[in-house]
């Protein structure tokens, strides 16, 4: 009789995490890649750029509440700088009487949801170029409002802004401005990117892709259109909360229809629907028109814009994101197909 060999079974590999566990990771390696980013301009750059960091962060805020609106429920606004001089001056107005960053957060938040209640419920069964006009508008009613109230809002001479202290951090200060509107804008892109796993994020998906269909399965269009233009109104709300303090002064013409355009182009030319994509957009309208200017050409910025909004809309819809996708598409197909050549 032979001895018989029995061999142990090899324990195969950990499985592949499931689900919750990929996301997690994914979660994790995003918050550490927003983490290394945040910190090269404070360690790599001067106050003026560090100062320039403060306003793309600012601007992210705002390019994030269009990108749920536009991006993902498909309503365009042409108000969304309305919106943030909505908060900007409820910031000057509220600083002026000595009360903090709280209390001008708090104000800021309630009076943004009461003007976007004032411009959603009438017109919530609108939607594209109609409603766009609606909200021209509404951005030009509140900029008439700004002009004739020169007592309370400075008018068209514009008024200076109190800075943001907290505690030994005073955004009058590059990097203490680049910290402080670091945290707001984190906790926005955490909920802005946590949004499209929710049913309300689903929903939004649904409308932007027909509003019929969406009807049909049980979507309340309506309630889900007003509900994406309340959480916009807020995000610009606090963008200029954040950019009234960082700046230190406020105009009406940074909250004209030109300001709502260059918001909406961010969000194009990012990537509409993904939240990296709103952050590429707010650093291009910061940071381009200010290489125009430091190259002494700062009227060629309008011009190229233009142009590049006209290149991305008819070749690259999906914009810089989605060209990063389809390159790394490629690469990965490539790859493939050497080892399995092989």
């Amino acid at each position: 009789m032979t001895d018989a060999t029995i061999t142990r079974p090899r324990r195969s590999a950990q499985p592949p995490a499931t689900g919750r566990g990929a996301g997690a990771r994914r979660t994790l390696t995003r918050v550490a890649v927003f983490a290394v980013i945040a910190a090269v301009p404070p360690l790599l750059f001067d106050d003026y750029w560090v100062f320039m960091s403060a306003q793309v962060v600012a601007f992210a805020v705002a390019t994030l509440g269009l990108d749920i609106l536009y991006g993902r429920t498909g309503q365009m606004s042409l108000a969304h700088a309305s919106f943030m001089g909505v908060g900007a001056y409820t910031t000057y107005i509220v600083s002026s009487y000595g009360h903090g960053p709280a209390v001008q957060l708090g104000a800021v938040v309630v009076v943004a949801l009461l003007a976007a209640l004032v411009v959603a419920v009438p017109t919530l069964r609108l939607s594209g170029l109609r409603l766009a006009l609606v909200t021209l508008a509404f951005g030009e009613l509140l900029a008439w409002a700004i002009r004739e109230t020169t007592d309370l809002t400075g008018g068209t001479q514009g008024a200076s802004v109190d800075p943001i202290v907290i505690g030994a951090w005073d955004s009058s200060e590059p990097l203490h401005a680049y910290l402080i509107a670091l945290v707001p804008a984190a906790i926005a892109t955490l909920l802005a990117a946590h949004l499209g796993r929710t049913q309300l994020g689903r929903r939004m998906l649904a409308v932007r892709d027909t509003e019929l269909a969406a009807e049909s399965v049980g979507v309340a269009v309506a309630r889900t259109k007003i509900t994406a233009f309340l959480i916009s109104a807020v995000y610009a709300g606090v963008a200029g909360w954040l950019y009234a303090a960082i700046v230190g002064f406020i105009a009406p013409p940074d909250f004209d229809l030109f300001a709502s355009v260059y918001l909406f182009v961010a969000v194009v030319i990012g990537g509409a629907g993904t939240v990296l994509g709103a952050w590429l957009g707010a650093a291009y309208i910061v940071l381009v028109p200010e290489l125009f200017t430091l190259a002494g050409q700062p009227n060629l910025y309008p011009i190229v814009g233009g142009a590049l909004l006209a290149v991305v809309a008819l070749l690259v819809p999906d914009g810089i994101v989605g060209l990063g996708r389809g390159l790394w598409r490629r690469i990965r197909g490539a790859r493939g197909g050497q080892e399995g050549s092989r």
